[in-house]
C-alpha cells in the first residue's frame, strides 16, 4: 500500500525586537526610503499616531514597500502580523527580530492569535493588513479590497481578557503612491483619527466586529478617496 506522509510546518512561535538589530536596521531603513528609493514621504495626521500601545495600526496594503513605511514614521517598534509565507531563511530570520509575528492568513492558528493578544496586553503597538495581504491583478487597482472581520474579533478578545479595564484605539492609515509604488515615486500617508469598540453596540462581539470592520471600511474608504483626487498617480511630484 502507498503510504503518503505530511509534512505540516510549524509557524515561528513569538516575536521580539532585538536591541541591535532593530536601531540598525530602523535607522538604515529610514534613510534609505527617505533619501534614496523614493522621491518624498508625506504625511499628514501624524498627530495621529501613537506614542505607545495597546494601539493597532489598520493599513491599506498595496506593496511590499507599506510596512517599511510605516515603521520609519516613528522610533517605537510596530509589530507587524506577517504573511507566514514571508518567515523564510534570512528574512524570517529577520522579520523575527524586528517584531514581525507570522499568521497563516489561510486557516490562522490558536498561537498567532494568542500572541497579538499577548502583545497588545503588554503594552504594544501591533500593524495589520486588514485587507488579508497585497490584491494581485485587477484586485490590487481596487481602492480598497473587503477587510477581514477577524482583526476586529480579535481586538474585543484582548479587550475582554484584560486582567485590567482596557480599550484599544484603532488608527486607520491610508496610503497612495504616484505614480507607483517604485524608485522615485512620492508617497502620501494619511492617519486617521483612532476609534475603538466603545462606539459600537451589540447583541454579540460578531455583531459589534462587524460594525467595527464596517466603520473601519468607511474611513480607509474616504481617505484613499480624498487622496486619489488630491494626487492623481500621474502627477508624482
Amino acid at each position: 500500500a502507498l503510504v503518503v506522509t505530511i509534512v505540516v510546518k510549524s509557524l515561528p512561535t513569538g516575536s521580539y525586537v532585538s536591541p541591535w538589530v532593530y536601531p540598525v536596521i530602523s535607522s538604515t531603513n529610514r534613510l534609505f526610503l527617505r533619501r534614496f528609493f523614493f522621491s518624498s514621504i508625506r504625511v499628514q495626521g501624524l498627530d495621529h499616531y501613537p506614542l505607545k500601545g495597546p494601539a493597532v495600526l489598520a493599513i491599506k496594503h498595496y506593496s511590499r514597500w507599506d510596512p517599511l513605511i510605516i515603521a520609519s514614521l516613528k522610533p517605537k517598534a510596530v509589530r507587524f502580523m506577517t504573511n507566514a509565507n514571508q518567515f523564510e531563511g534570512f528574512q524570517g530570520w529577520l522579520l523575527n527580530r524586528l517584531g514581525a509575528f507570522a499568521i497563516d492568513l489561510a486557516r490562522p492558528q490558536k498561537s498567532s492569535i494568542k500572541h497579538m493578544i499577548d502583545l497588545l496586553h503588554q503594552g504594544e503597538i501591533v500593524g495589520i493588513f486588514p485587507e488579508g495581504g497585497i490584491g494581485i491583478g485587477i484586485a490590487r487597482d481596487q481602492l480598497l479590497r473587503s477587510l477581514k472581520p477577524g482583526v476586529a474579533r480579535l481586538i474585543l478578545q484582548a479587550e475582554a481578557s484584560a486582567k485590567a479595564p482596557l480599550s484599544i484605539p484603532i488608527i486607520p492609515i491610508a496610503i497612495h503612491y504616484a505614480p507607483e509604488a517604485q524608485f522615485g515615486a512620492t508617497v502620501w500617508v494619511d492617519i486617521a483619527p483612532p476609534f475603538d469598540s466603545r462606539l459600537f453596540q451589540g447583541d454579540s462581539d460578531k455583531e459589534r466586529a462587524a460594525q467595527m470592520t464596517q466603520h473601519l471600511e468607511g474611513v480607509l474608504r474616504d481617505r484613499l478617496q480624498a487622496l486619489k483626487n488630491q494626487f492623481p498617480k500621474e502627477i508624482a511630484s
